[in-house]
């Protein structure tokens, strides 16, 4: 997915996605870890949308933040 795919998920969607990624990444290293196979290019994939969603997210907690700053 391409990062404006992810900001337009909302945080909870954000998070329930990175969970579901980390649990898929985890699978498909213990799967390749015990077969021959390599699957470099599906796993270099999920870590790289892990850190656009993590970036999103950081993203807007310090729009957040900055914002009540300004506020304050």
């Amino acid at each position: 997915m391409k990062i404006s795919e992810f900001r337009q998920l909302p945080d909870e969607d954000l998070t329930i996605e990175i969970r579901k990624r980390r649990e898929g990444l985890f699978k498909i290293r213990f799967k390749a870890a015990n077969e021959e196979t390599q699957r470099a290019g599906e796993i270099r994939e999920m870590r790289k949308d892990i850190a656009r969603m993590n970036t999103v997210l950081r993203e807007r907690t310090l729009e957040r933040d900055g914002s009540s700053k300004l506020e304050a």
